[in-house]
């Protein structure tokens, strides 16, 4: 049986040309139901019984779906948890439509026009106006035009003439139909840029450096389709040949396309088409992105779900500038609490929504080079696509707030990121490296990457970063004596004489950290079986995969070597398969099973946990569902969760936990791990290594005068300076720094 939303598809286009405007689809009896999705079972069940899956929640967690009433009765006899967010769609739809009707009609230079959602006419009308009223900053692009010949219409926008060398940065918005805060949203960038443009100086600074695009409506056929026909209408208006209409076109792009989360059934909402780019909508895209080489960044607006979204989408496993990513999104939506005060989360498509391959974002990164992002912009489910029209203009201010923050960080010629955050603590007499990314966004703008430093408030000092591979260098700071504070900053220098630092505001701002001592409480790297540990325990319910300690063999989910494999081979990890066995041999299976230590010390300030650990969880039928859970207690029955790790980390990583606000100071220290295969179809794995609690301080030296963890001349000149009286340099006590006192310095001298 063809969908619903096909079947009046068909209809419609069977009575295009008899001059009778189109027939409205009614959604009567319809509703939108928040589901909990506690198993694959019921995701796959609520998949069948439903009309359209409207948000897109991770396995765990919740989404709503479109449903009719037989529908809703057949959820009611699964015993389906579900609530209700919108009980009669039909009315939903009719009111929306009547609110916009009813409205007035704001001008250029008017916030009544975000008022209500616009259809096509009105957006390309105030495209139209908005580039007469600031024809020196603004002009008309066409992309180019859609399956139905409706142009595919934005505006450039800079104070650079054009032509000029510059980054430019893409705001797009709208390749799924029904997604009308999406386009509202296009339309405020555009609208804001060049309001702005005199009187706001970050939007000023950023027009005078970056050349704009913003494209509010990539799919305006099946945009105009939602407003005259099917308001929930998602795809283009490709005749599928086969009684079916349209095709994804964000499942239709050539980077990983026809992968996980995309659909060969012409029926399906996620249908990707026939080949990459075989709709006229995204190829006109990708064929804009190719005349400008320039761009070096894109955010593509969505509704809805309140996310910051980075690649990849095509599958969960991070990309090569993960870090980078998350720094800005995580910038993006800080820039939105502080607008409106609304939570987003930021995080990669794959494993912070769903998979979806083929998509624009995944595209225009792994293809281009761009730092590309979705925003689904509001709201979590209580509206969906029906917007109310109070609810417009605080969406669209916090997501334009998101965007121009993401311009002043990604719309420099080079970006800079750690791949790991700045340590607050480093050892002392250990060199310290980062690994700092300088994305250069605009080739050969860079001279010099240098990490600046300087120690205790003295003067900053200048080394060169070295390069490791691609966009990856390392800065190394040398050992420095305990006690010790390091300030930190990234300079990169540009063509031209101008620089980009990190953190931006530096020296202002700085990374800083103290440098201390490590002294070792407790440390076990499994190289020596230590029969006071226990693989399993009373209560554990996994049938399979349980916590041996040996030399792992590997699968594609389990690890080979343990993580000091250059100085052993033994680990603790769950169930021993066979060589050249699948990725599901000897994995978890059937509940839980749990490594346990021992008593491993006494509690101490500041004491932290340290390990390094594998979990894989993203293959099977139920992918990233299940957790990975670690405990501590200070008694061996009441047990505290120190860490819960949700995705997949199909390499060794490491994990460092403050203890003192889970464990007492004075009372015994355990910890335990706990694998878990509590989902059908899911596939588990995980591996523990070098277990080990220390604490950080710093020891006094005899002879150190100063403190600075260092025995040199400034300590011997105060000396000096104290002789055959008493003060600081007065080790032995007696009350006069003499002879004794000097030999104790040059016995220490550093």
């Amino acid at each position: 049986m063809l969908p619903l939303l096909s079947i009046i598809a068909v209809s419609c286009a069977f009575n295009a040309n008899d001059g009778a405007p189109p027939e409205r689809h009614s959604y009567a009896g319809e509703s939108v139901v928040r589901v909990k999705l506690k198993s694959i079972r019921d995701v796959r069940l609520i998949d069948a019984l439903s009309i359209d899956m409207w948000s897109h929640g991770i396995y765990g967690g919740v989404a709503e779906y479109q449903v009719t009433p037989e529908q809703r009765r057949a959820i009611d006899a699964s015993h389906l948890e579900y609530c209700v967010m919108i009980d009669d769609l039909d009315a939903a739809i009719a009111a929306e439509r009547k609110r916009i009707e009813d409205a007035p009609e704001g001008g250029v230079a008017d916030f009544a026009w975000f008022a209500q959602p616009k259809d096509l006419a009105a957006i390309n009308a105030r495209l139209d106006a908005l580039a007469a009223l600031r024809p020196d900053i603004a002009s008309i692009v066409t992309v180019g035009t859609s399956l139905e010949g409706r142009p595919i219409r934005g505006l450039r926008i800079s104070a650079l003439a054009v032509g000029t060398p510059a980054p430019a940065i893409l705001f797009d918005a709208t390749q799924h139909a029904r997604e009308w805060a999406a386009a509202m949203t296009g339309m405020f960038c555009a609208d804001q840029l060049i309001e702005g443009a005199d009187n706001d100086p970050r939007i000023h600074t950023l027009l005078s450096q970056i050349e704009f695009f913003v494209i509010p409506c990539v799919n305006p056929d099946g945009y105009s389709h939602s407003w005259t026909t099917a308001r929930l209408w998602r795809k283009n208006r490709r005749n599928n040949g086969d009684g079916t209409f349209g095709v994804d076109l964000n499942r239709n792009w050539g980077y990983q396309w026809g992968g996980a989360g995309a659909s060969s059934d012409p029926a399906s909402e996620t249908y990707r088409g026939l080949a990459a780019f075989s709709e006229p909508e995204s190829a006109a895209m990708r064929d804009f992105y190719n005349a400008h080489p320039n761009i070096v960044a894109n955010i593509d607006f969505h509704s809805y779900s309140q996310l910051v979204l980075a690649p990849w989408g095509y599958t969960t496993a991070p990309n090569a500038e993960a870090a980078l990513f998350q720094s800005i999104g995580e910038a993006m939506k800080g820039a939105i609490a502080s607008e409106t005060g609304a939570n987003y989360i930021a995080g990669p498509i794959g494993t912070t929504l769903y998979l979806a391959s083929g998509g624009s974002v995944d595209w225009s990164y792994g293809a281009r080079g761009a730092l590309s992002w979705t925003i689904e912009v509001r709201d979590t489910g209580t509206y969906g696509f029906i917007i109310p029209d109070g609810e417009i203009l605080p969406c669209v201010r916090e997501s334009f707030a998101a965007a121009l923050t993401m311009a002043e960080i990604a719309g420099r010629p080079a970006v800079i990121s750690l791949d790991a955050a700045f340590p607050a603590t480093l050892m002392s007499g250990v060199a310290t490296t980062l690994a700092v990314r300088v994305h250069e966004a605009v080739a050969g703008s860079v001279t010099d990457r240098s990490l600046m430093r300087r120690v205790n408030g003295q003067a900053w000092q200048s080394t060169a970063l070295t390069l490791d591979s691609g966009d990856l260098y390392l800065a190394v700071i040398p050992p420095l004596p305990c006690g010790a504070t390091v300030d930190c900053y990234i300079e990169v220098a540009l063509v031209g004489g101008s620089s980009v630092r990190y953190p931006t505001t530096a020296p202002s701002a700085v990374l800083t950290a103290a440098v201390v001592a490590e002294q070792v409480l407790a440390e076990y790297p499994f190289e020596v079986a230590n029969t006071q540990w226990s693989y399993g325990i009373a209560g554990d319910s996994a049938t399979s995969g349980v916590w041996v300690r040996g030399d792992p063999i590997a699968t594609s989910a389990q690890c080979e070597d343990d993580h000091t494999a250059a100085a052993g081979v033994q680990c603790a990890f769950t169930g021993q398969g066979t060589v050249g066995g699948s990725a599901g041999a000897a994995d978890v299976d059937g509940g839980v099973t749990t490594l346990l230590s021992p008593v491993l010390c006494t509690m101490t300030a500041g004491a932290r946990l340290q390990y390094w650990y594998w979990y894989s969880n993203n293959l099977g039928g139920a992918p990233n569902l299940d957790e990975f859970v670690v405990q501590v207690s200070a008694n061996g029955t009441s047990w505290t969760t120190a860490a819960t790790v949700q995705s997949s980390a199909t390499a060794w990583r490491a994990a460092d936990i403050a203890l003192d606000a889970l464990i007492p100071v004075g009372a015994p220290v355990r910890v335990k791990f706990v694998a878990q295969d509590l989902n059908a179809g899911s596939l588990v794995e995980a591996a523990i290594d070098d277990v080990r609690i220390l604490t950080t301080a710093c020891t006094a030296i005899a002879g150190d005068v100063n403190g600075d963890g260092i025995v040199n001349g400034q300590d011997l000149s105060t000396l000096l300076s104290q002789w055959g009286s008493s003060g600081s340099a007065d080790f032995d006590g007696d009350g006069s720094v003499s002879g004794p006192d000097l030999a104790v310095l040059l016995s220490n001298w550093s």
